[in-house]
């Protein structure tokens, strides 16, 4: 049996691309506020590049192997959520086994104007991403309808 690493020991990444179905943020080890932005640049650019293939408004976020985060990625994150139905989004599924990470999603869909649901498991969220019942957002207020985050 392998040791488990720390997270310093881990190599730290976060990138975004474009997959079949979905575009796709991946990461991993400690995620700074440099590395994030970055990130969600990438993510905006391939917004931009797939809104004429079948993505779908659909953004799935595999957070799996993320073990930690500075404090400062929470303004980023705030700014990119507000902005994602302006971009096209209608969807985005975060797979996370960290309780604070899922917590974190839960109380930010709340405010938001696109669905947004945290999973323990890619293919569950992937399932949901492209699943019935998109709901989408109305372009001229905050009483869009949006579904609950998932329990």
């Amino acid at each position: 049996m392998s040791r488990p690493t720390h997270y310093t020991e881990q190599p730290s990444r976060l990138s975004a691309s474009s997959a079949t179905t979905h575009l796709r943020v991946h990461g991993g080890g400690f995620v700074t506020r440099e590395m994030l932005e970055q990130a969600l640049d990438e993510l905006r650019q391939e917004v931009g590049r797939a809104r004429t293939s079948s993505h779908g408004g659909a953004v799935l976020v595999d957070l799996r192997e993320v073990a930690g985060y500075e404090t400062a990625c929470l303004l980023p994150v705030r700014q990119f959520l507000g902005d994602a139905a302006g971009l096209g989004l209608r969807r985005i599924a975060v797979v996370a086994e960290s309780s604070v990470l899922r917590t974190a999603s839960r109380l930010a869909a709340h405010s938001l104007t696109v669905e947004l649901r945290t999973f323990e498991h890619e293919r569950t969220a992937s399932k949901w991403l492209h699943g019935p019942g998109v709901v989408m957002p109305r372009p001229h207020g905050p009483s869009s309808s949006t579904s609950p985050a998932a329990p």
